[in-house]
Parts: structure tokens; C-alpha cells; sequence
């Protein structure tokens, strides 16, 4: 089985990641692919070094991006690499576990069963973490199973044409009020379509998650993935399944982008801060896997960012945007450390 894992300028994240596949795979019957899209050549180098199995492939963006990330700044260009990321599971094997870099394994796992498994159920989509978050998997019926549950979705509805009139056509239009008042449209009917799809932390059969990106044009649109998994759905007998516990968990202390920079006036720069918690990772100063399996050290990279004494960088005003952050999750019904 192929893992594919999506990185961009967190090798702290990337490191325990692969740490954690290691640690926790019964068998080392897979490869690891990393797609990674600008994360300084040193830190790629230190990584490979320590594992050498790894593959590791480049966007078209890398040279730009990885410079400025170098240097802790945000690059001119932040296209997002969606046909890089296509084009690099397009030779995968049929099933495959798609991470990201904050993503990681936290507990032991028996991939090659879970993969007999799937394949003997045609399973397209095996979800392995929802954040404690009924929401995200909402189901008609369910089989557990040995390494899994099969489930059937509960979705407001699977006609794709009504999906995207109610969920993605008019998403930025004043009708989604009307729609909400009307409770047509409301937070739970819409996250019921998590339960067919997921950024990362699944298990995908390929066909499936190539299916997920079609009309993309180069852009994230999480609207554009779900429409696209409900039309896969509509038009095919798509088995859906979900590890009995979460076997991944995500990492809450930082963000790969500047995309939410801001909460209430706290202003973390990410890029800087990837930086300075970059550095401390690659002169072995900073050890990845204390608190493993929860997430990060907090104790830790407070410490580091008092060492590196930035005036552009506090650790209390990074210790509230990890807070707010944790709280966005919270409110969408989540459970966070």
C-alpha cells in the first residue's frame, strides 16, 4: 500500500508523521510518497537522511515557495498544487492512505488486513478520524466489522442538483439567509456531507479520490470535492466505511499559511513562526515525539520562541491563536485536547 503525505514547511509535523507509520505498522509492506510543496531543501535532506525509503517529489512551485519560506516570509505565489497533488496519486496503488503533515498515527494498525478487508467489500472511502464529531459521519445503518464499520449515509439529500442549489450555488449569495431562516440549509445538514468525504486522514480507493477533483481548476473548493463525492454516490454503489476508533490524530499548534492569521486581533505570522520552530527541529533541539500521542509539546515551542526573543513573535499571543483555533473546531461540535 502506498502513503501519500502532503507537505508544505512543517518538517517538525512531517518528521513525527513519519515517525508515527513506522511505530505503529505491523508490517513495512508500504512506501511512503511526500508531495511537498516548498519546504526548505535542508529540512528535506535531514529527512531523508533519516529515512531513507522515503519519496519525495516537487511541485512546479517549490523553488519560489521554499525560498521565501527560508527566510520566514509568506511567497508572492501561493497557488495551490492540486494537479501535482492528482498527477501524484494518478500511480498509486489501488487503495491508499492520504495524510497531510500535521497528520499523524496513534495507535498500532494493521494496514494489510484493513486493505483485504476493503477490497473484499469494495469499500471506495474509509474514513479514519472525525475529532469526536458525530456530524462528520452521519449514518442510515451501519455493519461493524473486524478492522472497520460499513456505514450508509444520512445525507439531506443525494441528488447532486439539489445539493448544489442548496449547499454550494448560492453560497455567497443572500438566498443561503433565506435558505437558513427556513432551516433548509443548516450547519448539521451540511456537514453530513463529510461523511463521504475528507481532506486527509483516509484511506481512498483511487479511482474514488481522483473522482473528488474533477473541474477543479487549480483550486481548493471543498463545495466543488463534496458535489463531486455525491455524484460519485448518485451514480455508483459507493461503500463507505470508518475505522471503529480514530486511528489518526491532527495537530492544532500551528497552520501551514497565514489563512487564519487573524482571530480578534491576535496576530500570529505562520510563516515566521514555521521558521523559528523549523530551525529549533533541525539542530535537535526540539524532540517531536515527547507527548506523542497527543499533539505537540506546548511547554516546548513556548520555549523556543522565548529563546528566539522576535519582537514579531510572542509565544502569549501564539498560545490565543492556538486557543481560538481549538475553539473553531469546538464549535463545529469537535473534541480537542
Amino acid at each position: 500500500m502506498d502513503i501519500v503525505i502532503k507537505s508544505f514547511n512543517r518538517p517538525y509535523y512531517l518528521d513525527r508523521c513519519i515517525q508515527s507509520i513506522y511505530l505503529n505498522s505491523q508490517k513495512r509492506d508500504f512506501s511512503i510518497k511526500i508531495l511537498d510543496d516548498g519546504t526548505p531543501q535542508k529540512y528535506l535532506d535531514k529527512l531523508q537522511e533519516k529515512f531513507p525509503e522515503i519519496q519525495i517529489y516537487k511541485s512546479e512551485w517549490y523553488e519560489h515557495k521554499s525560498s521565501f519560506c527560508t527566510v520566514g516570509k509568506k511567497p508572492e505565489i501561493m497557488t495551490i498544487p492540486i494537479d501535482f497533488w492528482v498527477n501524484g496519486t494518478k500511480s498509486v496503488s489501488e487503495y491508499f492512505l492520504l495524510l497531510e503533515d500535521d497528520i499523524w498515527i496513534n495507535q498500532k494498525v494493521d494496514f494489510e488486513k484493513m486493505m483485504e478487508e476493503a477490497k473484499s467489500d469494495n469499500v471506495s472511502f474509509l474514513k479514519l478520524f472525525w475529532l469526536g464529531n458525530p456530524k462528520l459521519i452521519q449514518t442510515k445503518s451501519t455493519t461493524k466489522k473486524k478492522e472497520y464499520t460499513l456505514y450508509k449515509p444520512k445525507l439531506y439529500t443525494k441528488y447532486p442538483l439539489l445539493f448544489y442549489i442548496v449547499f454550494y450555488k448560492f453560497d455567497c449569495f443572500k438566498i443561503r439567509k433565506t435558505l437558513r431562516s427556513l432551516k433548509i440549509h443548516t450547519d448539521e445538514k451540511y456537514l453530513s456531507y463529510y461523511s463521504i468525504y475528507s481532506v486527509a486522514g483516509m484511506i481512498f480507493k483511487r479511482d474514488y479520490f481522483l473522482s473528488l477533483w474533477k473541474n477543479h481548476k487549480n483550486t481548493v473548493d471543498e463545495n466543488l470535492q463534496l458535489y463531486n463525492s455525491l455524484k460519485h454516490y448518485f451514480k455508483n454503489e459507493t461503500v463507505y466505511a470508518h475505522s471503529n476508533s480514530e486511528i489518526v490524530t491532527q495537530g492544532i499548534l500551528s497552520a501551514a499559511t497565514n489563512q487564519f492569521k487573524n482571530f480578534e486581533g491576535i496576530n500570529t505570522d505562520m510563516f515566521l513562526f514555521n521558521k523559528i520552530v523549523n530551525e529549533a527541529w533541525y539542530n535537535n533541539e526540539f524532540d517531536v515525539m515527547k507527548n506523542y500521542p497527543k499533539d505537540l509539546d506546548m511547554d516546548t515551542i513556548e520555549a523556543i520562541i522565548k529563546k528566539e526573543n522576535n519582537i514579531n513573535l510572542k509565544a502569549n499571543q501564539w498560545k490565543e491563536w492556538v486557543l481560538h483555533c481549538k475553539n473553531q473546531y469546538r464549535n463545529f461540535g469537535c473534541i480537542v485536547e
